[in-house]
């Protein structure tokens, strides 16, 4: 029991950092999928589905407890979300980025490259819930258990939705999903760029590709100098 502790909180600690090891696995062992046919429906199927997910971050954390769903490297609850999407599922953090890291991998076009990931990333969430619901059951006891008894971890129960208890947080949005739009829209930058170079044989859009990157970085640091004025 106490390595399954010790293996979520471990990989808690580095979530953040966790997916990157698989990313560059995918990009060096595993092929680019080409196909002119299909790319257009891959593409706008993948967006969708990156959209949907990181959709799920931003209703999570607006509408989250002051303490909670945040980027510590350690583990935090200083209420206990219930309400709102919480009510449907237990981790839909997690499951919004499954379905962000499942975009990209389609945008990539490669099954195999995509099954890789998402049983790996599976895994490592499947440790951080089993610590980060021992912290919980630690803190809340009977209220937890009986949460969990209604509401799935990562399978969502629509029926069971309940109005949230917050109001939405726009500038908490903006602040904690910085990183996560960031990264989601820079990797998909470099596959749709990649995509290109691998069939022309150069980078076709240079300086649309330029300025993209250009407004991805520029809107990252000054949402970060923001922060820290705000704070």
């Amino acid at each position: 029991m106490n390595w399954k502790l010790n293996t979520g909180d471990f990989l808690f600690k580095y979530r953040s950092f966790t997916p990157i090891p698989l990313i560059i696995v995918v990009f060096v062992f595993f092929k680019l999928g080409i196909n002119p046919l299909n790319d257009k429906l891959l593409l706008i199927a993948g967006f969708v589905l990156m959209f949907l997910g990181e959709l799920i971050r931003v209703v999570s954390v607006g509408f989250s407890f002051t303490g909670t769903s945040g980027r510590e490297n350690f583990l935090r609850a200083d209420n206990l979300n219930i309400s709102g999407i919480y009510s449907v599922v237990r981790n839909p953090l997690y499951m919004g980025n499954l379905l962000i890291y499942s975009g990209l991998l389609i945008v990539y076009s490669n099954i195999y490259a995509l099954l890789f990931f998402d049983i790996l990333l599976i895994v490592q969430y499947y440790f951080i819930i089993f610590a980060e619901e021992a912290y919980l059951q630690r803190n809340y006891g009977d209220q937890y258990s009986d949460y969990k008894k209604s509401v799935n971890s990562i399978l969502p129960k629509v029926r069971n939705y309940r109005k949230p208890e917050n109001k939405f947080d726009r500038l908490k949005v903006i602040f904690k999903e910085n990183d996560s739009v960031f990264n989601a829209l820079v990797i998909f930058g470099i596959i749709k760029m990649y995509k290109g170079y691998i069939l022309s044989g150069k980078i076709i859009h240079g300086k649309s590709f330029a300025i993209y990157f250009g407004v991805m970085i520029i809107s990252y640091i000054l949402i970060k100098v923001l922060k820290k004025r705000v704070a």
